[in-house]
């Protein structure tokens, strides 16, 4: 989903509605959203889950090389939305 698409979803919804996220597909548990980072890359290694990396940490942070880091920093910017718990 995109932030437009997300965008999209909500925008007849009221500004005071708490935002509950799902922990997974299956519904095994539910938390109010804490948070958001939009100072992100997410990089996916399946089609379900994958790495995030802030971009104020430092190549070492990250256990990568200078190059490696670089690398990842060029990504394109993710939102990330996170739980409380």
């Amino acid at each position: 989903m995109t932030v437009k698409e997300l965008k999209e979803a909500i925008a007849e919804l009221p500004d005071d509605m708490e935002v509950i996220l799902q922990k997974d597909g299956e519904g095994n548990g539910y938390s109010p959203l804490s948070g958001a980072d939009p100072n992100a890359v997410y990089i996916p290694d399946s089609t379900w889950s994958g790495d995030v990396y802030g971009m104020d940490w430092s190549a070492e942070d990250a256990c990568m090389s200078r190059a490696e880091w670089k690398e990842i920093k060029s990504k394109p910017r993710a939102l990330i939305l996170y739980p409380v718990n």
